[in-house]
């Protein structure tokens, strides 16, 4: 289960370093990610928890992405679909949260803007942070290599 979810969250940290790389750095807010950052259960809970919230940030910028850029970009769902074979026991946990969150940013970007597009960066920066902290979490764990 362990070297499982150890490829899981390296498969996610590659994906989502290309996306990061494209974004211009921000400072971070100093409560919230601190909060997040610090949470101390690593737990199954937790790493379904991470696996649903990365799910519904795919599903928000996927929505995001072909608004802007047309139905031909599936980036996004390709690599949830991706996520998901990794990760069968949450195959309908993943599925509900991709479709929450491509239904929130369809009811809140009807058309593509400046605003659009930021918003698709900040999900793509906050799916880089999901990333980081699944990846954390096996940062003892000996290498599958």
């Amino acid at each position: 289960m362990k070297l499982r979810t150890l490829f899981c969250a390296v498969l996610i940290a590659t994906v989502a370093l290309p996306a990061a790389a494209q974004q211009p750095r921000r400072q971070p807010q100093p409560q919230q990610p601190a909060q997040t950052e610090q949470a101390p259960a690593r737990g199954e809970e937790w790493y379904r928890g991470q696996l649903v919230e990365l799910s519904e940030v795919l599903g928000g910028a996927h929505y995001l992405r072909i608004v802007c850029d047309g139905r031909g970009d599936q980036r996004w769902r390709t690599y949830m679909r991706g996520v998901i074979e990794r990760e069968p026991t949450y195959n309908a946990l993943l599925v509900e949260g991709f479709n929450r969150g491509y239904r929130q940013e369809e009811a809140r970007f009807p058309v593509c803007d400046a605003t659009t597009r930021q918003m698709e960066a900040e999900l793509r920066a906050r799916g880089l942070r999901i990333s980081q902290a699944l990846r954390a979490r096996h940062a003892g764990a000996p290498n599958a290599h």
